[in-house]
C-alpha cells in the first residue's frame, strides 16, 4: 500500500524520460598489478630477476683491508726473524763476532721479502676471508648486492700496494743484500784490526780458505795456532815448503804452529800470516786392512819461520748480484755486441741468462698479486667452517704449482730456445687460470 507522496512523485514523473535528463556517474579503478620480486640472490637457477649491485661500502673494505694487513705484517716478521736469526747464528759460527757484523744483519731482515711478501699475502688474504666465510659475513655482504669481483676490491689495493714494494725491494735492495752477504772481507779486515786479548778464539778467513783457531792472543800476536786449511789456501805457502811435504795433499790438512803474528796490509785487501814453529799433520788413508780402511796422520816438522799471505780479494757482482738498472744496462750492451758480432754463441747464452734474471725477478713481483687473489677466490668457492682450511689448502696449491712452474722455466729460459719471457711467466699464469676457476665456480654457487 503505497502513502500518497510516493504516489504524487510517480505521477509527476510519468511521461518523462528519465536517463535524458539525468547523468550516471562511474568510477572504475584498475585491479592492482603486482610488482616483480627483486631478490638479492638465487638459490634454485636462473631466474629472469634484476639484481641490484651495490657499490661496496669503505667500511667494509677498510675492515677487510686492515684485518689483512694485520695477518700479513706478523708473517713478514715471523718469516725474516728467523731467517736474521739463521743468518746471525752461521755468521757467528763462522767466526766473526756480532759487535762487528750487527750492520750486516740488520739489512739481512729484507733480504727473504722476494718470497716471504707473497707468501704472506696469501696467508693474510686466506685467514680474513676464510674467517669472513665461517661466520658467514661474506653471505651478509653477498645479501646486500655486492658481487665477487667487488669483494675482491680490497685484495687488488693491499696487492698492488705490495707489488710496488717488491718491484723496489727485488731490483734494488735484495741484489745488494746478495752482493755483501757473499762478500764479507771489511768485516773480517775490521775484526782482525780490533782482536783485543783472550783465549780460545776463531777467526774467518777468506771464503774457501779454511778457520783461524787461536789458543791466546794479544793484539795481532798469536800463540798456540791451528788452521785447517782448504786447497786454495793450500796454493799460498806449499810453495815454499814444497820439498818437506809429499807429493799428494789431500782436500784438507792442519797446520800447527807455537807462535804467530797478523800484518795487515797497507791497502787493506790482504794480511800476512808469519808463523814460527810450525807442524803440518797430513792424513793418509790405507784401504785393504781388516777393517776395510784406516787411517793415520803423519807429522811433518819446518823448523824455519812461513808466511802466508791471505789476500781479500773483492768478490765480483754476478747477475744477481746485479741492481735493476745494472741489469737492464748489462743486457743492452750485450744486444749491441751480439748485433755487431752475432756469431759468438756466448753471448747469446749470457743473454739469455740476463733476460732471465730479470724475468725471474718480475715473476716473484707478479706472485705478490696472484697469491692472494688465488687465497680468496678459493675462499668464495667453498664455504669452510675453519679459517685455517683454506690457508693450508692455498699454500698447497701455491707450493705445488708455483714454485715447481719457476723452476722450469728458469731451464727453458737458460737451456733452451723458449723466450724467458714466455717461459717465466709460466707460474703466474697457471695460478691466474686456476683462480679464474675459482671464481667460475663461486659465480655459479
Amino acid at each position: 500500500m503505497r502513502t500518497g507522496s510516493e504516489e504524487s512523485s510517480e505521477a509527476k514523473t510519468r511521461g518523462v524520460d528519465v536517463e535524458a535528463h539525468s547523468t550516471e556517474v562511474t568510477l572504475e579503478v584498475p585491479p592492482p598489478v603486482a610488482e616483480p620480486v627483486a631478490a638479492p640472490f638465487s638459490q634454485y637457477g636462473q631466474e629472469n630477476w634484476k639484481i641490484r649491485r651495490r657499490r661496496l661500502p669503505w667500511t667494509i673494505g677498510k675492515y677487510v683491508t686492515l684485518e689483512a694487513m694485520q695477518a700479513v705484517i706478523l708473517c713478514i716478521l715471523l718469516v725474516s726473524v728467523l731467517y736474521c736469526a739463521m743468518v746471525t747464528f752461521q755468521t757467528i759460527r763462522s767466526g766473526i763476532q756480532f759487535a762487528f757484523i750487527w750492520p750486516f744483519l740488520i739489512k739481512t731482515f729484507a733480504y727473504p721479502l722476494f718470497f716471504s711478501l707473497p707468501l704472506a699475502l696469501l696467508a693474510g688474504v686466506t685467514l680474513t676471508y676464510g674467517r669472513m666465510s665461517a661466520d658467514l659475513e661474506v653471505a651478509a655482504i653477498r645479501c646486500h648486492g655486492a658481487s665477487h669481483l667487488q669483494m675482491l676490491g680490497p685484495v687488488m689495493v693491499l696487492a698492488l700496494a705490495c707489488g710496488g714494494l717488491g718491484y723496489y725491494l727485488n731490483g734494488w735492495v735484495i741484489p745488494e743484500i746478495h752482493f755483501e752477504k757473499n762478500n764479507l772481507q771489511q768485516y773480517i779486515i775490521r775484526q782482525l784490526e780490533s782482536l783485543g786479548s783472550g783465549v780460545n778464539r776463531t777467526i774467518l778467513l777468506p771464503e774457501g780458505s779454511g778457520s783461524l783457531f787461536v789458543g791466546q792472543y794479544d793484539g795481532t800476536d798469536l800463540q798456540r795456532v791451528q788452521i785447517d786449511m782448504h786447497r786454495e789456501l793450500q796454493s799460498t805457502f806449499i810453495p815454499q815448503v814444497r820439498g818437506q811435504l809429499p807429493q799428494q795433499l789431500p782436500e784438507t790438512v792442519t797446520l800447527l804452529a807455537l807462535e804467530g803474528r797478523i800484518e795487515i796490509s797497507p791497502d787493506q785487501r790482504g794480511v800476512n800470516l808469519h808463523l814460527k814453529g810450525v807442524d803440518i799433520l797430513v792424513p793418509e788413508h790405507i784401504s785393504g786392512t781388516r777393517s776395510g780402511t784406516d787411517s793415520f796422520i803423519q807429522k811433518f816438522s819446518i823448523s824455519e819461520s812461513i808466511t802466508i799471505p791471505l789476500s781479500f780479494q773483492g768478490r765480483r757482482r754476478k747477475l744477481k748480484d746485479l741492481p735493476a738498472s745494472g741489469l737492464n744496462g748489462r743486457i743492452d750492451e750485450l744486444e749491441k755486441r751480439i748485433a755487431i758480432d752475432p756469431g759468438k754463441p756466448e753471448l747469446g747464452k749470457e743473454l739469455r741468462l740476463a733476460l732471465g734474471e730479470r724475468h725471474r725477478r718480475n715473476a716473484f713481483t707478479l706472485s705478490g698479486l696472484t697469491f692472494p687473489l688465488l687465497g680468496a677466490a678459493l675462499c668464495f668457492m667453498a664455504s669452510f667452517s675453519s679459517r685455517l682450511v683454506p690457508f693450508f689448502m692455498s699454500t698447497i696449491i701455491v707450493l705445488v704449482t708455483f714454485y715447481p712452474l719457476l723452476m722450469v722455466g728458469e731451464y727453458l729460459a737458460r737451456s733452451t730456445d723458449t723466450s724467458p719471457v714466455l717461459a717465466l711467466a709460466i707460474p703466474n699464469a697457471a695460478l691466474l687460470l686456476i683462480t679464474a676457476l675459482f671464481l667460475q665456480r663461486a659465480v655459479r654457487r
